[in-house]
């Protein structure tokens, strides 16, 4: 009898419990409190400089000063500048084409002491032997007194004749395949072998 009593008890404290936690909705209105807050002082904020990817390679930037359209088979020159951020070491500048335009003169390549100046200028002749877009290839390799090179590239535009013709037949030649996407797509034959 006594097991049975303790746990007609329990069970008897466990509805108590549970009936106690049951709330009831009140029918009178919720009471709300009004607060007030005060505004607090706008604060400005002050982004910092946009975020840009650092290509590896040498400390070097170029820009150069051609503008506007060359002449087919006329003799011309361009004028980069080359800003460098080292103290000490040696500049080697070369300067090449691909088909279109041809490079020459003594300075095609050149060499620069980087202990004076962070700022050289290099004149590259040139002359357009086709009409259209094509560029002047542009090579800086840095040699630091302890032996330690780096690299960087650049490209000079040379807008040759009517240029703008020529990239439209040159657009036109090319084959393009649509596919059913409706995107273009040059198709080109391969070959594939396997062991």
């Amino acid at each position: 009898m006594f097991k049975r009593s303790t746990a007609f008890g329990a069970a008897f404290v466990t509805a108590g419990l549970l009936g106690a936690c049951v709330q009831q909705q009140s029918t009178e209105p919720a009471i709300v409190a009004e607060t007030t807050e005060t505004a607090a002082p706008e604060k400005k904020v002050t982004l910092g400089p946009a975020i840009s990817t650092v290509k590896p390679g040498a400390s070097v930037t170029f820009s150069h000063d051609l503008k506007g359209t060359v002449d087919v088979g006329d003799n011309r020159s361009v004028t980069v500048t080359v800003n460098e951020g080292y103290p000490s070491g040696t500049l080697y500048l070369s300067a090449s084409a691909e088909a279109g335009v041809s490079v020459f003169g003594a300075e095609a390549t050149s060499t620069r002491d980087m202990s004076d100046v962070t700022t050289h200028t290099w004149r590259i002749d040139f002359a357009a032997d086709v009409e259209g877009v094509h560029y002047i290839d542009v090579a800086a390799r840095v040699e630091m007194d302890d032996g330690f090179q780096e690299s960087r590239a650049y490209a000079v535009r040379v807008q040759a004749g009517d240029w703008q013709s020529a990239q439209a037949k040159v657009k036109a030649e090319s084959t393009t395949d649509v596919l059913p996407t409706g995107e273009r797509a040059v198709i080109l034959p391969a070959e594939e072998t396997t062991d």
